[in-house]
């Protein structure tokens, strides 16, 4: 058989891995060139190492490393072409180390080269004396090296391709991308193994293109993807787009496409593209869009707030200025008397809405907690039953109540709380009942704790439609629009209202026909106590106190004016000091026995003129220090409490808080005076 026959027959042999059939070929070379060993060598630096050996000699084996000097095949790399010897004892080759070293008498090599580069030789050699070597021997090494190279670059490529695939691939796996390709001609469709994990298809498996649209979330989806391919089929245009898809497991998920088109002869035979999950991007987006409608929502509410709060606050503003303005002029002291007595109640009414829009407050900050102290419910119920049977004026709407309590009433409650859901629920049916009746019904029911207490407030007003009921306990939700413009308020009653009643761990129930009436049933469990309430000495009229010593600490002139006249019903004649450093001065130079304390004021605040003067000792020991604050949340009573303050007055000031502090002030003045 011919050289190239045999030389074919091997590089060829397609059951032979690349390894072997450079053995096969180094044995062949042995045989062609009738010598002993064959090298294919690679140079690192300036050593010779042995890729692949074919030879009797145990000592030569793969991986050996030879000085590159040393070598025959240092004079072939310099040459850079094949070379050969077939005496080198008679050559002056016989100098060289190698001859010395290994006295290999013949040589044929060439060198490999790789692209543009030289990755090392081909080489056969013996310590026998050889016949010479012709033009077709040499021919024959290149044309070994030749093939050499041709593989070992194809190797190099194959190594660099596999390196991007595996790139690649990890890109696709972080990115969640994946690729495809639809073949027109044949309907084969190829998914990456990344497009297969997308769609959780089992990577050994061929995807159809069946399967694929059978994965479509619905059909206007499916449509959606079928125009786009054959839209670009038609326009050659590159596409993209977003659909939801089911994966073959059932999950749902959104998924990008990109497609483009491939052409031969005028004719698009292959669509191809990526495929990205884009589930989270896309949650995220709707995500980001919920809290911009929340934020364009709570900033319509809050615009809305505004307007609505500053409308209902005007008109008791209003009646206060306008009476008082009145006032000043009118001769009549009954006319004058009458105009002041109703500015009163239009401060009353304006504090009822500062106190909703600060409890409103609370609630949206979560920070409305409840101060449960021993409470008679009877007492609690009668005082409002007493209240609104004066409130209710109107001849045509009566007032009926069915009050049955149990005797053992005394239970751990937030009496101000359950006093504001029992007033607001009855405001409620009086502000919207003209007449028939406002019935209310209080019951308690044992419990293995204590009562389950049960309200029900009913009215025969307008009533309320399915539409206002769903919206009742929203906030600044009046029903229909003329019903908040015809009967006014801030609609934050019933929302406190159910916000305190789920505090409670109670629950609210209501029932309405419009034009017939309302009903308001409300159930709260209380624990009962052992603990009796202590009389409280109540002082429902002005006392003398004139024998305490009364510092007022309060910045602003007007508050001064009203704590002064205040203070005069109680025969007190009292100091004042507009700020925190004269109230320092005054108190080194005069024992106080009460010292009330405005909480902001320039120069030095209330706080801070508090802890100075209990750090530096200007006060005896029974003197009490009283915030007088507009700061109600309990953060703030806390602060001042911290402070060394012993008691809080919210502003606007009553007489009664007033006089409760007075008279225990008086007691602390007796007690110390005893001892």
């Amino acid at each position: 058989m011919s050289f190239l026959r045999q030389f074919h027959s091997i590089v060829s042999d397609q059951t032979l891995s690349t390894d072997q059939k450079i053995q096969s070929l180094l044995v062949f070379g042995l045989e062609v060139f009738s010598l002993e060993i064959a090298i294919v060598s690679k140079v690192v630096d300036s050593s010779y190492v042995i890729l692949y050996v074919e030879s009797d000699n145990p000592d030569l084996t793969p991986k050996c490393r030879f000085d590159l000097g040393n070598t025959y095949c240092t004079h072939t790399l310099k040459a850079d072409k094949a070379l050969c010897f077939h005496h080198a004892g008679d050559s002056v080759i016989s100098t060289h180390p190698c001859y010395s070293n290994f006295q290999l008498e013949s040589y044929i090599g060439a060198p490999i080269r790789v692209g543009n580069e030289t990755l090392g030789t081909v080489n056969f050699s013996s310590p026998k004396i050889s016949e010479p070597f012709t033009l077709e021997h040499i021919d024959y090494v290149e044309l070994f090296a030749q093939w050499l190279g041709s593989e070992f670059a194809r190797r190099k490529a194959e190594a660099v391709l596999h390196d991007n695939y595996k790139t690649l691939e990890k890109m696709e796996k972080v990115a969640s991308i994946g690729s495809w390709r639809l073949d027109l001609e044949t309907q084969h469709l190829f998914w990456s193994d990344q497009a297969k994990r997308i769609h959780d298809f089992p990577d050994h498996d061929t995807p159809t293109l069946d399967l694929w649209l059978s994965l479509f979330e619905c059909d206007d989806y499916k449509q959606q993807f079928l125009r786009s391919l054959s839209d670009a089929e038609l326009t050659a245009k590159p596409w993209e787009i977003e659909l939801k898809v089911k994966t073959v497991t059932g999950k749902c998920i959104w998924v990008s496409w990109h497609g483009e088109t491939q052409y031969a002869d005028g004719k698009c035979t292959c669509l191809f593209g990526s495929i990205q999950d884009i589930t989270q991007s896309v949650e995220l987006r709707e995500t980001l869009k919920e809290q911009r409608r929340e934020a364009e929502m709570l900033l319509d509410e809050r615009s809305y707030f505004l307007s609505k709060i500053s409308h209902e606050m005007r008109t008791p503003l209003n009646g206060i200025s306008g009476l008082l303005i009145n006032s000043l002029d009118e001769i009549n002291p009954e006319i004058r008397m009458e105009n002041l007595q109703l500015a009163l109640r239009s401060a009353d009414i304006l504090l009822g809405l500062v106190n909703e829009v600060l409890d409103f407050s609370k609630i949206s900050q979560e920070g409305l907690t409840l101060t449960p102290q021993p409470t008679d419910i009877s007492i609690a119920v009668s005082d409002v039953v007493e209240l609104y049977k004066q409130l209710i004026k109107n001849p045509k709407v009566k007032f009926e109540t069915n009050i049955k309590l149990s005797s053992n009433c005394m239970v751990l409650c937030d009496s101000v709380r359950l006093n504001q859901i029992l007033t607001n629920l009855l405001s409620n049916a009086l502000k919207f009942t003209t007449q028939g009746a406002i019935q209310l019904s209080v019951e308690s029911v044992d419990t293995h704790s204590g009562i389950m207490l049960h309200i029900l407030v009913s009215d025969t007003g307008i009533g309320m439609s399915q539409n206002s009921l769903n919206t009742l306990f929203q906030p600044f939700k009046q029903g229909e629009k003329e019903v908040g413009s015809q009967y006014g308020g801030t609609g934050l009653g019933m929302s406190i209202v159910k916000e305190l009643v789920e505090i409670m761990n109670g629950r609210i129930e209501v029932k309405s026909t419009l034009g017939k009436g309302s009903q308001f049933k409300v159930s709260i469990p209380f624990d009962t106590t052992s603990v009796q309430i202590a009389e409280a000495s109540r002082q429902d009229s002005a006392f003398d106190a004139s024998k305490l010593n009364v510092l007022v600490v309060e910045d602003n002139e007007i508050n001064q004016k009203v704590m002064e006249a205040y203070l005069l019903k109680f025969n007190v004649t009292s100091d004042f000091a507009s700020n925190g450093e004269i109230a320092l001065e005054k108190c080194s130079a005069k024992a106080y026995d009460l010292v009330f304390m405005d909480s902001i004021m320039p120069v030095m605040d209330g706080l801070t003129t508090t802890k100075n003067l209990l750090q530096q000792k200007l006060l005896p020991s029974h003197a009490h220090i009283v915030a007088l604050t507009g700061n109600t949340s309990e953060e703030d009573r806390a602060a001042c409490e911290l402070a060394g303050m012993n008691d809080v007055l919210s502003k606007p000031i009553g007489l009664m808080p007033l006089a409760e502090t007075l008279s225990n002030c008086l007691e602390n003045l007796r007690e110390h005076n005893k001892v």
